[in-house]
């Protein structure tokens, strides 16, 4: 991570998975390529993350370090990347 990065938010959907949402959300605070980030598995079990988030019905979130970032996933799908 190289300085303070704005924060970066991005909404999963239908079209793509959370564990997807959360490397695209951090490759573009990192403004690289996702194939140039460390593997999520380094940071948490993708799919524990995704039992958590998209089995969930209750509000609520996870939060976890990935490539020097703070995440958020929230059961809405809202993906929150803090530098």
């Amino acid at each position: 991570m190289s300085g303070i990065s704005p924060t970066v938010i991005e909404v999963h959907g239908a079209d793509q998975s959370i564990v997807t949402a959360v490397v695209r959300a951090v490759a573009t605070a990192e403004r690289r390529p996702v194939e140039t980030l460390p593997p999520l598995a380094d940071s948490i079990n993708p799919d524990a993350l995704t039992t958590c988030i998209a089995d969930s019905n209750t509000d609520g979130h996870v939060a976890f370090d990935y490539s020097g970032y703070r995440v958020v996933v929230d059961t809405d799908g809202t993906v929150t990347v803090d530098g």
